[in-house]
């Protein structure tokens, strides 16, 4: 069985971070756990297809829409006091830092770069925001931008770049770029947060051996108990992980199914020509 944090490995510090933390969990857990690369741009879907992960991150939204459910191994619980200690997070909109706007509303019409369907924190969780936000019968509040930004990384470069004045990004990968490249965010400033949704999980294949699955949740759990461990929980802005129910994430697809019965796109043609940053 193989690890990963695909989603999570931000910057190289941070994914040597991560590397240190499963190898960790590997060894309490006395369960081999190989870190495979799967880096962009190869599509995070392939991963999760595998039939081999062990420990490796699924973002929620795909995770309760699977046809053939990933078993659940622990959700990570952001360390800042804006997560509450739960096992959340949000979608952040963000603008370039000298950008004169002040409110979301004030970007409404320009281009916004978003992630793919499949994601939720770039696209699934923002498109119900702004559906409660826009006007009766308005179908987009943004135009799309002229290339894809299937990634975090390049949502915030086609915001730098100019190619997009807004973009949408996990709040939690935002806390791993103000830690580990704090030049980057710099350069960037939140408008806006979405509603807290819960954050992508640990998981393993559904067919892999359940006895091993156990002893990996185990160790996912307890590694806030020792001091090891929590010096490597916080090397990732990390308090602890923790169990979490496939219930949990029903609401993620029901979040879509709403905007979908609306009509409602996150971008499109249709948007409103009012944005002024």
């Amino acid at each position: 069985m193989i690890a990963n944090a695909r989603m999570y490995a931000v910057t190289a510090p941070a994914e040597q971070a991560w590397r240190a933390l499963l190898a960790h969990v590997s060894g309490r857990a006395g369960v081999v756990l190989p870190y495979v690369e799967h880096a962009a741009p190869a599509p995070v879907r392939e991963l999760w297809e595998r039939p081999d992960l062990g420990c490796v991150f699924m973002c929620g939204y795909p995770y309760a829409s699977a046809t053939v459910t990933p078993q659940l191994l622990a959700a990570p619980v952001p360390a800042l006091p804006r997560y509450g200690g739960r096992p959340i997070y949000f979608s952040e909109f963000i603008v370039r830092a000298e950008a004169t706007v002040q409110t979301l509303a004030q970007t409404f019409g320009n281009r916004l770069a978003c992630m793919l369907p499949e994601s939720n924190s770039g696209y699934n969780a923002p498109r119900h925001y702004l559906m409660r936000l826009a006007p009766a019968g308005t179908q987009a509040l943004y135009r799309p931008t002229a290339a894809p930004t299937p990634t975090p990384r390049a949502v915030i470069g086609a915001v730098l770049a100019g190619e997009a004045e807004v973009g949408v990004v996990d709040s939690y990968v935002m806390d791993l770029l103000r830690r580990y490249d704090p030049v980057l965010v710099a350069q960037l400033k939140t408008l806006a947060l979405t509603p807290p949704a819960p954050i992508p999980v640990l998981v393993a294949s559904a067919g892999a051996d359940r006895q091993q699955c156990m002893r990996v949740r185990a160790a996912l759990q307890g590694m806030h108990q020792d001091a090891a461990g929590t010096a490597l929980l916080a090397a990732l802005e990390l308090a602890r992980f923790v169990a979490v129910q496939p219930a949990d994430y029903a609401c993620l697809p029901a979040m879509a199914h709403e905007a979908d019965r609306a009509s409602f796109a996150l971008t499109g043609p249709a948007a409103a020509e009012r944005g002024t940053g």
